[in-house]
């Protein structure tokens, strides 16, 4: 693959003889070189799974944007000036899908790789597709006469020969060579479309019969001829001379070089100084040393160590600069994090829908939001279509899934299913898969997603459904910050179905992470969770345990936990169940409130249990258990009457512990100690 895309690239430039949009066509020429030549590096690379699919949609797009380059070559000059804007859009949206596609894949290769593919990630930023005035005005031209001629759906007849006179002159078809020229190109171009794009249809009939009626007229006098079909390579040179002329007076400010990093050649944002004395941009020499280096990438020498020094006066005099010059200075690091875990997205679903998008929106349809999603998802259509045929390159069929996946509720449930189950299957054999994804959407489509097969009865689909939705919140555990409460609710419905399992052990998941608990203990999903803690199913019991744990580590939470009696609940659990140091922990999270402390004293057989711990082998238990009764007995005389009254082994335990527990042990039990003393002496 790589030889090939090579090949390509060194023959591109000299491929194409743009009719018209040429400084626009050109400019995407040149990028489309850029992009392809640093193809095979990345190849020879060896990215992870992830990254070779964001290497796999690169490519594809190169294709895509070389069509674009052929069809702005092959094609009739007046459908190109009359789709004008749309070819504009095209480039646009080629130039943002490459500029993408680089910025996914430079974080699945080494440093200096990375840094080669963000200074063609800037080039591409920085290409601008302008229109030429006298193709525009032709366009619009043509454009105004076919409309009001489509509207009315009138005669051909009826059809105005000034516009088409109009846009002969301003594009140069001023021979009868050019003309018979034009009418192979536009009757190409029918052929191709067929019934398939009706108003394009139309649109190329009218000027095929424009052209047929009024050919002759349009053709000029020999003289005219002869400037008219002069050296085109001089109109060219001097129309790309003129650029260039623009072009150095809009340069951007060149900033002095001791701003520039010496690793990335680019303007730095956070400089700082590593132990040779050299100030490199913060995230590519942390990039360096991540990828295990130990020298300094300018003076080469092997560092002492490599800490990180901020170079606050550099920094402040690049600010300075950049406020003079009015240049924004982005950090890079921003973008790297946004698509890391794609390398992660990285793959987000959006990022994905948007380089997938291409995939479904024909090369040459001027709208691209005429782009329905299919009624139907069969196999066969998530494998291959006509758009893989064009790019020429296997497109994988995760790739489409994705893109789907957030319209799925668009699609027919057979559909649904089926790209549920590709997508997770994706996610099973790639641990950094889905990284980025916009979770709480994310979450909610999915357990809407189970809801409807809980529905529908579909069991297949609610355990695909429940177990992608388990492996993608266990394997982005970090990522996920607060999401909707509606998720959550869609959620406890699915406690009592065949699923539960996985939704439980999905909710143990959320439950880790601090902005979620509020919202798991508001949505209800609490008494559910006690009447699990009744059955006799071991495995649903652990999962509502450690729920109710991570849960109890929220002040909040914890009183609506002892509003709800969860206390009563814990002592069985407390005797003989494997869970024993599960529910310690949520007893010693709760018993910070004067609330707990008296619901565990009134509890029956509670303090009792809680004293058996402290002969535990477990340092952890003993900790936790002195830890509860402390807060029990603190500033309540009568409560360490009754736990001395509950167990005869305190005292003895207590001292034990003194000696041989842990530091939090010792100084919970010492205290204990005193305030039993203090009891005795007075006689209580």
């Amino acid at each position: 693959m790589g030889s090939g895309i090579t090949v390509v690239a060194e023959t591109l430039s000299n491929s194409y003889c743009f009719k018209v949009h040429y400084e626009m066509c050109t400019e995407l020429m040149k990028l489309v070189d850029k992009v392809s030549s640093v193809i095979p590096q990345i190849e020879a690379a060896r990215p992870r799974s992830s990254g070779m699919l964001a290497l796999s949609s690169l490519i594809c797009e190169i294709d895509k944007a070389k069509q674009l380059l052929h069809h702005c070559s092959e094609s009739s000059k007046l459908y190109l000036a009359l789709t004008s804007d749309a070819i504009a859009r095209r480039c646009q949206r080629s130039r943002e899908l490459l500029e993408r596609g680089l910025d996914l894949v430079r974080n699945s290769v080494p440093v200096l790789l990375a840094i080669k593919i963000c200074h063609i990630i800037d080039e591409l930023r920085n290409a601008k597709f302008v229109l030429d005035s006298s193709e525009m005005e032709a366009g619009k031209v043509l454009r105004q006469s076919l409309r009001l001629h489509l509207s009315i759906a009138g005669p051909m007849e009826t059809l105005d020969i000034g516009a088409i006179k109009f846009a002969a002159s301003k594009l140069h078809i001023m021979s009868q060579r050019a003309v018979v020229t034009e009418k192979r190109s536009i009757k190409n171009l029918l052929s191709k479309v067929g019934d398939r794009n009706p108003a394009k249809k139309e649109r190329l009939k009218s000027l095929l019969y424009l052209l047929d009626k009024y050919g002759n007229s349009i053709v000029a006098e020999p003289q005219e001829n002869a400037v008219a079909h002069g050296d085109k390579t001089n109109e060219f040179q001097t129309s790309t001379s003129s650029s260039d002329a623009k072009a150095d007076v809009l340069r951007d400010p060149v900033p002095p070089g001791e701003f520039n990093c010496p690793l990335s050649k680019r303007l730095m944002y956070d400089p700082i100084v590593i132990a040779s004395g050299v100030t490199f941009e913060r995230m590519w020499i942390q990039r360096w040393f991540d990828e295990g280096y130990d020298t300094c990438p300018k003076t080469k020498e092997k560092l002492s160590h490599q800490l990180l020094a901020p170079n606050s006066f550099l920094k402040h005099e690049i600010s300075k600069w950049c406020v003079e010059y009015g240049v924004r200075n982005i950090d890079p690091s921003i973008r790297a994090e946004t698509v890391c875990s794609l390398e992660a997205s990285s793959t987000s679903i959006d990022s994905l829908g948007s380089l997938a998008h291409g995939y479904v929106d024909s090369i040459y349809n001027p709208d691209p939001s005429s782009v329905k999603v299919p009624d139907d998802l069969s196999s066969t259509s998530i494998q291959s279509d006509d758009d893989d045929q064009r790019c020429g390159t296997s497109i994988p069929r995760t790739l489409r899934s994705l893109a789907l996946l957030p319209k799925l509720k668009e699609l027919q449930w057979k559909s649904q299913c089926e790209v549920v189950e590709d997508v997770k299957n994706y996610l099973d054999r790639d641990d950094q898969a889905l990284g980025s994804v916009p979770f709480e959407n994310f979450l909610t489509l999915l357990v809407q997603f189970l809801v409807d097969a809980h529905d529908q009865g579909d069991l297949k689909a609610q355990r695909t459904g429940s177990q992608f939705l388990l492996t993608y919140v266990s394997k982005n555990r970090y990522e996920v910050t607060c999401i909707k409460k509606s998720a959550f609710s869609l959620l406890i419905s699915l406690l009592d179905s065949e699923v539960s399992e996985q939704v439980l052990a999905t909710l143990e998941v959320l439950s880790t992470h601090e902005t979620c608990r509020p919202e798991i203990a508001a949505s209800g999903v609490l008494a559910p969770i006690f009447k699990i803690l009744g059955s006799q199913n071991r495995l649903l019991q652990e999962s509502a345990l450690k729920i109710l744990s991570n849960l109890s580590y929220d002040c909040y939470v914890c009183h609506h936990l002892i509003h709800l009696g969860c206390i009563p609940k814990m002592v069985p659990f407390l005797q003989t169940s494997p869970f024993m140091t599960l529910a310690l922990t949520i007893l010693k999270n709760l018993c910070n409130s004067e609330e707990a402390s008296t619901s565990i004293v009134e509890t029956d057989e509670c303090i009792a249990s809680i004293a058996e711990f402290l002969d535990s082998a477990s340092s952890e238990d003993q900790e936790y258990a002195v830890a509860i009764l402390h807060s029990v007995c603190r500033d309540q005389d009568l409560y360490c009457k009754l736990v001395l009254d509950e167990s005869f082994t305190v005292y003895p335990a207590l001292i034990n512990i003194k000696t041989n527990g842990s530091d939090k042990a010792k100084a919970s039990a010492s205290e204990l100690l005193r305030l039993f003393r203090d009891i005795e002496r007075d006689g209580l």
